[in-house]
């Protein structure tokens, strides 16, 4: 693998499989307030030794961009600011031209105070901010294109690795720069928030399409999309797990198997959440650790119904078994907490992770349809021998007709339909609706909550 430079960004570092190349030119484009100087400023950071970075600015002044920087955590100490931003005296002494172009004139000094500053500190590290000013110090189109490819040239030649950004509109396109840079990486605003995406990075491969990013109290961080990884064939691979429900457990042929993702359907209020609960309390006193993700309810409550059906998951997460988190809405961006998951798994050695429920995981993408996101999650973790629970809510409240109106059954290798059913008076019944690696009970079952857990009677 080829050396890289580190982006200062852990997310796209990832993206673009390792960082930088050594002594290449990348252009940041984008909108206003996107996070493009925030971006060179995390890239300058990262450099270990004073001297090595060196900010280009024409826009900012120095002491508002350290101000700016200090303020999400941005270490700027080894950083070398050469501001070209125009200072007060420059309104106030009302400075112009009459006789040649502004362009001829300040084209000189900004040159030679930009190649004086290079000879000097020999940076390895070069953000310019923004090219786009060089574009008003040139004559014409031909002259700009000249200027920025010999200022290209010579900073790579000298060993460094450049960022630079440009402002582009209709009025004003980068073309021009996305041809003479060895990399463009965009950054937008979509509906769903903002995102990120390389399109163009000579030398290397990269994570193709969009990821999503966030610009805010912490800098610039991207979530990279998560892509399932390839299967673990390890020994216990599809072993059947008890529920540690002798009665569910013979609905579903001896118990849900190892890294399988089983999806509990059905309407409001019938218990899928009580029955998620007792898979995931004998999961871990039996198998390790396990991950319950509650976007709807809270904790508390949780917590208290558990207790009066004597399901002891407060005694397994105080034992450390276990944890629960409460997922606020648009808490995270789909990918930032796909991330976590993944964090959290490998932290905690996690077996079996439970998403309760798909509704509020679909909060978190805002406009964007919820199987593709759903599909990597689910399935990259059983990928990698984790087993999964999907909670689901259905509208409608009798029969079998609707497993999810969300159209992401195929993903559950065994799906477990709660509904109801009329008999003189009503009751809640259990069926198992499908089941890729044994056989089952097909027929339905009358399902009671408590006394203690949940148990299924024959018809």
């Amino acid at each position: 693998m080829k050396e890289r430079v580190s982006s200062g960004i852990p997310g796209l570092d990832q993206v673009l499989n390792g960082g930088l190349l050594p002594s290449t030119a990348v252009l940041v484009r984008g909108g206003p307030g996107l996070g493009k100087t925030t971006t060179g400023l995390q890239f300058l950071s990262a450099a270990s030794r004073e001297g090595d970075s060196l900010f280009i600015g024409f826009q900012e002044a120095e002491e508002q961009l350290k101000t700016n920087a200090t303020a999400i955590g941005i270490d700027v100490s080894n950083i070398a600011f050469l501001s070209l931003a125009p200072d007060d005296s420059f309104f106030r002494e009302h400075e112009s031209y009459d006789i040649f172009a502004s362009s001829d004139v300040e084209h000189e000094p900004v040159t030679k105070a930009i190649v004086e500053t290079i000879e000097a500190l020999k940076p390895t590290r070069v953000f310019v901010d923004s090219f786009t000013h060089l574009r008003f110090l040139t004559a014409d189109v031909f002259q700009y294109r000249k200027e920025v490819l010999s200022f290209i040239n010579y900073l790579t030649e000298r060993g460094a690795t450049v960022l630079f950004t440009s402002e582009h509109s209709d009025s004003s396109p980068d073309d021009d720069l996305r041809f003479l840079s060895d990399g463009v990486i965009s950054l937008s605003q979509t509906p769903m928030g903002q995102e990120i995406c390389v399109e163009k990075f000579r030398g290397s491969d990269f994570l193709k399409g969009s990821h999503q990013m966030r610009n805010g109290a912490h800098g610039v961080e991207v979530f990279p999309r998560p892509l399932p990884p390839n299967e673990e064939l390890v020994p216990g691979r599809f072993e059947p797990i008890s529920t540690g429900i002798a009665s569910i457990d013979n609905l579903l042929g001896g118990g849900l198997e190892m890294g399988t993702v089983t999806m509990i359907t059905g309407p409001s209020g019938i218990g899928k959440s009580t029955l998620s609960s007792c898979i995931a309390e004998q999961y871990s006193h039996s198998l390790g650790h396990v991950n319950i993700y509650l976007f709807e309810e809270e904790i508390s409550s949780y917590l208290h119904r558990a207790r009066q059906l004597n399901i002891t998951l407060q005694h397994q997460a105080e034992a450390g078994c276990l944890t629960i988190e409460q997922i606020e809405p648009l808490q995270y961006l789909a990918d930032e907490f796909a991330a976590k998951v993944y964090k959290d798994v490998v932290q905690n050695n996690t077996r079996l992770v439970v998403l309760d429920s798909t509704a509020g995981f679909k909060l978190t993408l805002r406009e964007e349809s919820i199987q593709n996101r759903l599909h990597a999650l689910a399935k990259g973790l059983s990928r990698i021998n984790v087993s999964v629970i999907l909670v689901n809510e259905t509208f409608a409240l009798y029969g079998e007709d609707s497993i999810s109106e969300k159209g992401i059954s195929y993903l559950s290798d065994t799906i477990i339909s709660l509904s109801y059913y009329a008999n003189d008076t009503t009751h809640s019944q259990i069926s198992v609706m499908k089941k890729r690696l044994s056989d089952f009970d097909r027929k339905p079952h009358q399902y009671l909550i408590g006394p203690k857990k949940v148990q299924a009677i024959t018809i």
